[in-house]
């Protein structure tokens, strides 16, 4: 069963982004490497001095040296950096099925003003995040193709459009996904569009009632741009209890 769990790292199809006023949330995790840091995977800021990302991407690393960089579209330069001073990968990750791939990480200051936050769901939104067919929105800078071996990251933030998908529509096995995850990807035009990450722990987001609402993280896919194999997203409602407690937010309101 391990073996279909591939973490590929690339948006396929999809635009560039021009003004990160768009999403002022979208993130970016970096990871000391040597002399340097190096760009790792996607992130997203819900509020204070917190941000989800996949679990898979904080494992085994060290938090003092990692870093979480945001506030443009080009991956270069980014403006904002924060020191990551803690991670908490949920209680119930398994790293051989990726179940549970999410975590929160704290950083030691709060982004400026600008750089508002997404929306958690809350459960009474249920009925709005999860429909088959619904629209949803991937953000990543990662490569759209992996021609001659290479997955170096794009300079530019990408989105997806992607609807989402049923399982039986799919040829994944039942037993490995869970009901904490959900699938999405799309084909229009004779073009598969996909984001089997785009990074690994980027935000997957549904405007909904007018705001943007991180309903999924980046966890995983058998390949990318495959259309009987779209990406496996963590379903973020099924851990905002979780969130809530750690980050200290209020309970949901009707929003």
């Amino acid at each position: 069963m391990n073996t279909m769990i591939k973490i590929c790292k690339r948006i396929v199809g999809g635009g560039m982004v021009d003004n990160i006023d768009k999403y002022p949330f979208m993130a970016t995790l970096w990871y000391l490497d040597g002399s340097e840091f190096s760009f790792k995977s996607g992130a997203v800021y819900i509020g204070k001095k917190f941000f989800l990302t996949a679990a898979h991407c904080v494992k085994d690393r060290d938090p003092e040296r990692t870093l979480i960089r945001m506030g443009s579209c080009r991956i270069n330069g980014l403006p904002e950096t924060m020191r990551v001073v803690r991670v908490y990968k949920h209680p119930q990750f398994n790293t051989s099925n990726l179940r549970n791939d999410i975590a929160i990480v704290e950083v030691d200051k709060e982004p400026s003003d600008k750089y508002f936050p997404v929306r958690l769901p809350c459960n009474h939104l249920v009925n709005h995040c999860y429909n088959v067919g619904d629209k949803v929105i991937v953000l990543g800078f990662g490569k759209e193709n992996t021609r001659n071996g290479s997955q170096q990251h794009l300079e530019n933030l990408k989105e997806v459009q992607l609807r989402i998908r049923r399982l039986s529509d799919t040829r994944y096995n039942r037993r490995i996904i869970t009901q904490d995850m959900f699938l999405a990807g799309n084909y229009e035009n004779g073009i598969v569009m996909d984001a089997c990450t785009g990074d690994s722990g980027g935000p997957c987001i549904k405007l909904i009632k007018g705001n943007w609402v991180v309903v999924g993280i980046v966890s995983w896919g058998n390949g990318c741009g495959k259309i009987q194999y779209p990406g496996v997203y963590t379903k973020v409602l099924s851990y905002n209890t979780w969130i809530r407690q750690i980050c200290g937010f209020s309970p949901c309101t009707n929003h």
